[in-house]
């Protein structure tokens, strides 16, 4: 089918956040997608769920068909994300892929947003996730970079923003040096770069910065809509909570700063070098320590 969506949804224990996904999915304006399901050895089966039954069954009856592919044993987020993706350029009748999480509602518009941006001479396109669960702030200022990355001669950074955690009152598609959790992209990008071989421990932290690295080191472009929004429930449990999750954060973040370093020389090309205020360091800083 021409312009096939593959969605890729890594899945651990959140049935009742898994149907508002499948629910929000359903509702799209844009259509035109099958759902990949990697379930990361949940404590209870999906298929234990009925709710969660009704709502698959809608989608394959609605002709959007939804694979589930169950693990024995937990590998973790990249190994995750690498299955399915191995399972879509296997297939091969997706020209994308969509990666959501297992706890976001997406906008009704969100898919066809996400197309636009490919329209727009993007290879990979992305929204903003502002947090469900409280009152949700308005920025008034658009950035020219998104997630804008500044290192220096090390590797060291300088900045590393976090622009897209919350909405914006303008409309623009900008240029970004990594995308936040959610994004849909050429498979073609695939044919160069993969989620794995990886360092990143079973937690997903910094594995979606990582990724828009090696697409970026390879001549993909990043855009980001700044009104495709896929709200985030923030769930507290199952996902990729585990109860040595502040552990796994931490050892992802220097394996992020170990592969900043590695990849300095093609990284400063992409990113130049400008000159950062303290300011904009303060307000906008993403680095370790001051999440």
């Amino acid at each position: 089918m021409k312009n096939l969506i593959d969605i890729h949804i890594c899945y651990r224990d959140r049935p009742s956040e898994l149907f508002g996904v499948l629910m929000s999915l359903y509702y799209q304006t844009q259509k035109n997608f099958r759902i990949l399901i990697s379930d990361d050895a949940s404590g209870t089966p999906m298929s234990t769920y009925h709710f969660l039954n009704c709502m698959i069954n809608r989608l394959n009856l609605s002709g959007n068909k939804v694979i589930i592919n169950r693990n024995d044993f937990g590998v973790g987020v990249s190994k995750n994300r690498q299955k399915l993706v191995d399972i879509s350029v296997k297939d091969n009748i997706a020209d994308y892929i969509m990666r959501i999480d297992d706890d976001v509602i997406l906008e009704k518009d969100f898919i066809e947003r996400l197309l636009n941006v490919i329209k727009q001479g993007y290879d990979l396109a992305s929204g903003v996730t502002p947090p469900m669960v409280q009152p949700i702030l308005k920025r008034e200022k658009v950035p020219e970079i998104g997630n804008k990355v500044v290192l220096d001669n090390e590797g060291n950074y300088i900045l590393n923003n976090d622009d897209f955690g919350s909405l914006f009152y303008d409309e623009k598609i900008i240029p970004a040096h990594h995308f936040r959790s959610s994004a849909l992209y050429k498979i073609e990008i695939h044919d160069k770069v993969n989620y794995t071989p990886t360092k990143l421990t079973k937690h997903g932290f910094r594995e979606e910065q990582i990724f828009s690295y090696k697409c970026l080191m390879e001549g993909f472009k990043i855009g980001v809509d700044t009104q495709a929004i896929a709200y985030h429930m923030m769930t507290s449990s199952g996902g990729e909570r585990f109860p040595d999750s502040n552990e796994l954060i931490k050892l992802n973040e220097g394996i992020l700063k170990e592969f900043t370093k590695e990849n300095k020389d093609k990284l400063n090309k992409i990113f130049g070098q400008p000159e950062v205020s303290k300011q904009e360091i303060m307000k906008e800083t993403n680095l370790a320590g001051k999440i």
